[in-house]
């Protein structure tokens, strides 16, 4: 329906003023009592918003008594409904006025009608509506609905899953006839609704030119002319060849003349600009007391009334100025601000802005939300160009520039100004003083999903509008997300790593994932006795039945797998090192799933991997490999090294060096809440498919038709609240929208890592006796750490996991000093761009560059942080292991992360085995590199580099795989039976 913002200005003699305002205020508790007559006339007229102000006129001038309506309907209709409730007290107001109505009140109201546009001629204005498309009507039901809705919650013991509580609900209001015509959803007019068009040049140009032609086509008009004037006098005068010349240099004078006129507009109004002096006075007490006596009435108002009488500075510029701010708000409303926002402004009901025919008065009337001190504090934060570029026209508002600039941004002075220009609200009333506007969408949302939701991920977000607001895109569903995303899991030391096949049969495959999925781990506060991971592999999605359409949305990078010949060119897997080789994972031993067995003991653990085994072997499917990782250390010995009051526990790798150090925070975990630092902190989305990356932008994910999902159990693809809207647009979706089976879903990496202690120490021993005296080693260092000084330039990080950047001589725990938490927060550009600290070549530099490609550049961590995985691997120390390919110990690493490519890949290819990386001439990463001939470390010093040369492979490739981390909603939905 139509909604319409009506002003009326009827003109009467100024020495009644004081009387009219006197007779406003004896209706006081008409209209802001509960059973106040007036109210009452006006409920059921589809009255919004009504007020009654005087306008004092200057000395000549009339004075005005100034109606502002909002209602449902034409302008005649709500001026009618307004005549029928209120004519007793209208009439009484216009008899202390001195006003003799000629005709009915509807009339008179009619005939003192203020029309305005946006046009030259046109009376300047501008209107606004926060809740556009809601009538009165609606928006009562809707709160009826909303509030009886909370007493079933509260009176209710209704559990079980999302979507059967919403049915109950449902049930709940289809029994109750006063809302059966609320059962059918309404339109809401909301972000979603439409793209607003970005600032970028081609929007400006074309306000630009749409401008031009509004405000200069007398102008353009009047040039026209004289081009063509010009023209044909020369051809007559002078032949066709002048004729025709003129006809080139007249409209190039023309659009000189123009620019002329535009820049003679723009020095008046700097002129003016900066003529214009501020004024600080304060408002009169009584005044202000006045006006503060009709804000905030009662507990039950959740909204104020605000009426403005602001003096426009002299001139026919600043109308023509004001003009021009009116019709680019207008223009920004229309393309860019989201429906019902004033710029980034929620809390206004309906507001105007209108030059009150043939004075000086710019007038303002508000309905809004909250107080009178938020309302402008808003105005000041959020739109202070637009109210610049419209009150700068006025009389002692704060120094402007170029219209739409510094003004409002000026705070204390605005609000000063804006309390000077405020008149007392003596004649307000309001249809539901108890709504916000945001508590208007809410219930319109709460309406519309009683008819539309039809998934779990709905139903979540529809509950969620009781007592709380959409989850924000970076709040991560930690209920749906397994718990290895949030740590390695150090509070359960024992853990078993099972490769698995899943049994041939589909069915039988689906029949042993319902079994163990129950038991899986989500969440950050895991069980404390186990917890259990469970990814699978493309083979094992096929396994499990998944169709081939679907199958195919998955990243190649991980339908091919980490054996395939493409993925082992891009990894440097190639000869020992080569899939064929690997115990596990390569072409001829490729595994379908990988189920993660955590403990708090050694029996629980036990206990656990038999029954898993059992489990999958009794329905057909067997266990391809094993890896057991080494106990995380515990006990008085990790306790005597953690002796440091600020000490970590430390786990090391078999080399011998912390591990685990340096890791992404993840934003929307409890770590991020705790320890959001810049450095580290990255977007859910580059661990999470379902989540914004570090772009803005929602990584591809595997979507699923909303007919192989009867049960619901899958999330939206793309449901409202994930495309910026403040509240679900339950609509937008619907029962037959696509699944989402990402969603809340990581990639996990595991590689079997041998590492062959002996050669490294032997290597870092015979470096050290070799370059004891080499120029480079630092006079500083003392000589007994020499071979953990060479293994540290390696790695980046002394044993002890202390920086290299930081602690460049000696370990931070050398020599007794307390151990304390490895330290992570350094910048390797800021602190050390030469790398005469931490190597540019060495392991953790290579790993993580952090901002060493470009020193000091906020830029450069961002897109470094687009590389970052989650490591969450251990180590293995292969004792018992009868095969000897595996006596050796190793890591088994693990990590996450949403693009195998971008992040992993990018990593070990780009960073890691590039040959020329940070520059450097033929060298590869000391620890993890295939270094062959290029086994070599340059590390710089003021007294010239130390080439280490002669590295070998220290570590070697024993079994991998790529593969999915589902989400607890993804699991079950696996498990079903053939689609």
């Amino acid at each position: 329906m139509t909604q319409s913002l009506v002003t009326s200005a009827i003109p009467f003699a100024h020495t009644r003023a004081d009387s009219v305002d006197a007779r406003l205020d004896t209706f006081r508790p008409e209209l802001f009592g509960k059973k106040g007559a007036i109210r009452e006339a006006l409920r059921g007229r589809h009255i919004h918003f009504m007020s009654i102000t005087v306008v004092r006129g200057d000395v000549g001038e009339p004075t005005h008594l100034v109606f502002e309506m909002s209602g449902d309907g034409e302008p005649e209709a709500v001026i009618a409904s307004v005549a029928v409730g209120l004519d007793g007290p209208i009439l009484e107001i216009f008899d202390a006025a001195g006003i003799v109505p000629a005709g009915g009140l509807k009339d008179v109201l009619s005939k003192h009608r203020v029309r305005t546009g946006q046009g030259l001629f046109d009376t300047p204005g501008l209107d606004f509506c926060g809740t556009p498309g809601m009538t009165v009507e609606r928006i009562e039901a809707e709160y009826a609905l909303a509030r009886d809705l909370r007493d079933f919650f509260d009176g209710s013991a209704v559990q079980g899953p999302p979507l059967h509580i919403f049915h109950e609900a449902r049930a709940f209001v289809a029994g109750h006839s006063e809302h059966a015509a609320l059962m059918t959803p309404e339109p809401l007019k909301r972000i979603a609704d439409k793209d607003p068009e970005r600032f970028s040049l081609k929007f400006i140009a074309c306000l630009a030119v749409r401008g031009l032609l509004k405000f200069f086509w007398p102008v353009l008009v009047a040039l026209g002319a004289l081009v063509a004037l010009a023209t044909f006098c020369a051809w007559h005068a002078a032949g066709a060849a002048v004729g025709l010349l003129a006809l080139v240099v007249s409209p190039m004078l023309a659009v000189g003349a123009l620019i002329a006129v535009l820049a003679a507009v723009y020095a008046g109004l700097r002129s003016l600009e900066e003529a214009n002096a501020p004024v600080d006075a304060t408002l009169d007490p009584r005044v202000m007391d006045a006006i503060s006596d009709g804000e905030n009435l009662s507990k039950d108002t959740q909204q104020n009334h605000l009426a403005g009488i602001s003096v426009m500075q002299p001139g026919r510029l600043r109308g023509f100025t004001l003009r021009i701010a009116f019709w680019v708000i207008g223009q920004l409303a229309t393309y860019r601000f989201r429906p019902g926002f004033l710029g980034e402004i929620s809390t206004i009901h309906y507001a105007r802005w209108v030059l009150l025919p043939k004075t000086n008065k710019l007038l303002f009337f508000s309905n809004f939300g909250g107080s009178w001190e938020s309302y402008l504090e808003d105005f000041i934060t959020k739109a202070a160009s637009g109210l610049t570029g419209i009150w700068s026209n006025t009389v002692g508002f704060p120094r402007t520039e170029n219209l739409f600039f510094k003004g409002a941004t000026d705070g204390d002075r605005f609000k000063r100004w804006a309390r000077r220009q405020q008149q007392p609200s003596r004649f307000w009333y309001s249809a539901y003083p108890h709504l916000t506007t945001a508590r208007i969408r809410v219930n319109a949302a709460i309406r519309q999903g009683l008819s539309t939701v039809s998934t779990e991920d709905e139903a979540t977000s529809w509950l969620g509008l009781f007592g709380s607001k959409v989850r924000p895109d970076t709040l991560i569903e930690t209920f749906e997300v397994q718990t290895l995303l949030y740590g390695g899991l150090s509070k359960h030391p024992y853990a078993e790593c099972l490769a698995l096949r899943l049994p041939q049969d589909g069915r039988a495959a689906r029949g042993w994932l319902a079994q163990v999925e129950p038991r899986v781990s989500y969440g950050d506060e895991p069980p404390r006795d186990k917890v259990l991971i469970l990814a699978l592999s493309s083979h094992g999605l096929a396994r499990l039945g998944l169709p081939q359409d679907i199958h195919e949305q998955f990243p190649a990078a991980f339908r091919a797998g980490m054996g395939s010949p493409g993925r082992a060119n891009l990894l440097a897997d190639t000869g020992d090192d080569h899939a064929r080789k690997w115990l596990w994972g390569g072409p001829s031993n490729e595994i379908d799933a990988m189920l993660l067995v955590y403990a708090a003991d050694p029996a629980t653990l036990e206990a656990e991997v038999a029954a898993r085994t059992t489990e999958l072997t009794a329905a057909g499917g067997a266990l391809a490999h094993t890896v057991t990782p080494t106990p995380l250390p515990t006990g008085p010995a990790q306790a005597r090294e953690n002796a440091g009051k600020s000490a970590r526990q430390l786990v090391r790798e078999p080399f011998g060096f912390a591990d685990g150090i340096s890791q992404p925070i993840v934003k929307g975990t409890r770590r991020w809440m705790r320890q959001s630092d810049a450095i580290h902190a990255v977007e859910p989305g580059e661990f999470l498919l379902g989540y914004p990356d570090g772009r803005g932008y929602f990584p591809p994910s595997p979507k699923v038709p909303a007919a192989m999902d009867p049960e619901n159990l899958l999330p939206l693809a793309d449901p409202a609240h994930r495309r910026g809207a403040l509240i679900p647009n339950f609509g937008v979706s619907g029962a037959n929208a696509e699944r989402d089976l990402g969603r809340n879903g990581s990639f996990l990496v595991v590689r079997q890592l041998a590492q062959d202690v002996d050669a490294f120490n032997g290597f870092a021993n015979d470096a050290a006796a070799r370059y004891a005296d080499h120029p480079a080693v630092p006079k500083l260092l003392d000589r007994e750490l020499l071979p953990e000084w060479i293994g540290a330039k390696m790695v980046g990080r002394w044993k002890d996991g202390s920086s290299l950047v930081r602690f460049p001589h000696r370990p931070a725990s050398h020599g007794g000093a307390p151990q304390r938490s490895p330290d992570n927060e350094f910048l390797f550009g800021a602190e050390d761009p030469v790398g005469e600290r931490c190597p540019l070549g060495a392991h953790i530099r290579r790993s993580n560059p952090r901002d060493s490609l470009a020193p000091g550049s906020s830029q450069e961590l961002g897109i470094v942080n687009r590389h970052r995985i989650f490591r969450v691997g251990r180590g293995f120390d292969a004792k018992g292991a009868h095969d000897p390919e595996e006596k050796k110990p190793g890591l088994l690493f693990m990590c996450l992360n949403a693009d195998i490519e971008r992040q992993f890949e990018f990593i070990q290819q780009s960073w890691a085995i590039a040959w020329q990386f940070h520059e450097l001439e033929n060298e590869v990463d000391p620890i993890t590199g295939r270094g062959g001939k290029l086994g070599r470390l340059t590390i710089p010093s003021p007294n010239g580099p130390l080439h280490l040369t002669n590295m070998k492979d220290w570590v070697r490739m024993r079994g991998g795989a790529y593969l999915f981390m589902p989400s607890r909603s993804a699991l079950r939905f696996l498990a079903y039976p053939p689609r």
